[in-house]
């Protein structure tokens, strides 16, 4: 068996992030930085893509969220599925990490983390405020997410909650059939 490597170029990545910011105009630019920064080391990729003009980051998993915060990465975070229910103590005490909600018990526990936070039983948040939360809807992988049919009234329920829907966001499925409005709302 060959052994294999990868060299990641840092000043590439930062490259990239720079040339599409420029490309986005006054837009916000995420950069994902889920699976270890899809093996290449999240800290390092995440600090070149903040340095070059991305503004938030998003990662899949509460703990990759705290990996960051731990390396003193200080952007916005979103996490792109649902915490468990006993993570939400921690996405709250991380500060500036958003959690994406979509089922009634998550919305719930992030609320009740939210609450604890306000009694004193959380340390380490720092933001004033509601905690801003995003809305993953399920355009038809089947993985997770609400339903288009119940998105409104799970939006609601959140802000019932007292939590800031920040955000909704949505994967195209396959974007060769997507309507032409959504093509023209991404340009």
């Amino acid at each position: 068996m060959r052994p294999t490597w990868v060299s990641v170029d840092l000043d590439a990545v930062a490259h990239n992030v720079a040339a599409f910011d420029a490309l986005v105009g006054d837009a916000a630019v995420c950069a994902v930085v889920k699976a270890d920064g899809y093996g290449h080391g999240a800290p390092a990729v995440a600090t070149a893509a903040i340095g070059a003009g991305a503004t938030w980051l998003a990662v899949a998993l509460v703990e990759e969220a705290t990996e960051l915060r731990v390396a003193g990465v200080s952007a916005p975070i979103l996490v792109l599925s649902e915490p468990r229910p006993d993570e939400m103590a921690e996405v709250v005490a991380l500060g500036g990490v958003r959690p994406t909600l979509y089922t009634p018990a998550g919305i719930e526990a992030c609320a009740e983390a939210v609450r604890n936070r306000e009694a004193g039983e959380s340390v380490g948040y720092e933001e004033i405020g509601p905690l801003a939360v995003h809305l993953k809807v399920d355009t038809g992988m089947h993985r997770v997410g609400v339903r288009p049919e119940v998105a409104v009234a799970t939006a609601q329920l959140i802000i019932n909650a007292g939590l800031n829907l920040e955000g909704v966001f949505f994967p195209l499925f396959d974007s060769r059939r997507a309507p032409r409005p959504v093509h023209r709302g991404a340009s």
